[in-house]
């Protein structure tokens, strides 16, 4: 008996008629990077995520976006997808990170922690001693480091008020961003489509396929994001061409998850 997933939608996603040249997605994933607004490049990172650390193309972009992009915030983006990938061989940009500003570095001390390497153990310890008036005499030097190292304290702790539940703890890691994405969550249902998107993912139940298809023309962005992101670990060779048409779509966010969708199945289809 096969199981309903109700997802209502008014679909806007472009389509692409016969004599239609589908964008190249690393064309699409490069604007991304290069865009001028900081939330789209963290949407790219997040879409670049999804590759894995086998795809050496993904974990460059990234690590190069770490070591030079002029947003702290992006470069904190980039160093927790380096730990959620377990990009091993990024280890040492990572450890380099661990000198940036403090929300970077925090963000480095997370990701190495993540991947067993104990290099990021000081900066909790830092953060800590920083954090406390009562330090035992064995800490001083620890705090007397953090005062002088975490230029961004609360940063550390809190992440940004606006998006710490976006960059550190996203719910099924689609990558929220930014305060407006959380806002436009809230209408009719969205949260429960996007949460039904990213459970169909898991599901080994071959329909689970179909109505993730299905969703990539949900009315709201951020279900077709968790969609497509979803189509990339469950699809196969025929849910390219579905992807295909969100690379024109309005959203950075979309057109990135689509993309990087794209590459992965094309990997797997070869």
């Amino acid at each position: 008996m096969k199981r309903v997933l109700v997802i209502s939608f008014l679909s806007t996603v472009p389509i692409l008629t016969a004599g239609d040249t589908p964008p190249d997605p690393w064309t699409i994933l490069n604007q991304g990077l290069q865009s001028g607004e900081v939330d789209h490049r963290r949407q790219t990172i997040v879409a670049l995520s999804t590759l894995g650390a086998g795809n050496e193309e993904a974990v460059g972009r990234i690590e190069q976006t770490l070591q030079k992009d002029q947003s702290p915030r992006v470069r904190q983006q980039a160093a927790l997808a380096l730990g959620e990938m377990k990009a091993t061989k990024s280890i040492p940009a990572l450890k380099t990170a661990l000198e940036d500003t403090g929300e970077v570095a925090f963000a480095a001390a997370k990701a190495l922690m993540d991947m067993g390497d104990v290099s990021g153990q000081a900066m909790f310890v830092e953060v800590l001693a920083g954090e406390r008036k009562d330090t035992p005499s064995f800490m001083t030097n620890a705090r007397r480091t953090a005062e002088q190292k975490l230029r961004h304290p609360q940063g550390l702790l809190l992440m940004g008020a606006a998006d710490a539940a976006g960059t550190m703890f996203a719910p099924s890691g689609m990558g929220i961003v930014a305060a407006q994405d959380a806002i436009a969550l809230r209408g009719k249902g969205a949260p429960g489509r996007m949460a039904a998107a990213a459970y169909m993912a898991k599901d080994p139940d071959p329909y689970a396929v179909t109505l993730l298809e299905w969703a990539l023309g949900d009315d709201n962005h951020l279900v077709r994001v968790e969609a497509a992101k979803g189509l990339g670990e469950r699809g196969n060779a025929g849910s390219i061409a579905k992807l295909q048409p969100l690379l024109k779509d309005d959203h950075t966010s979309v057109r990135t998850m689509a993309a990087a969708s794209i590459i992965r199945l094309s990997a797997h289809s070869r």
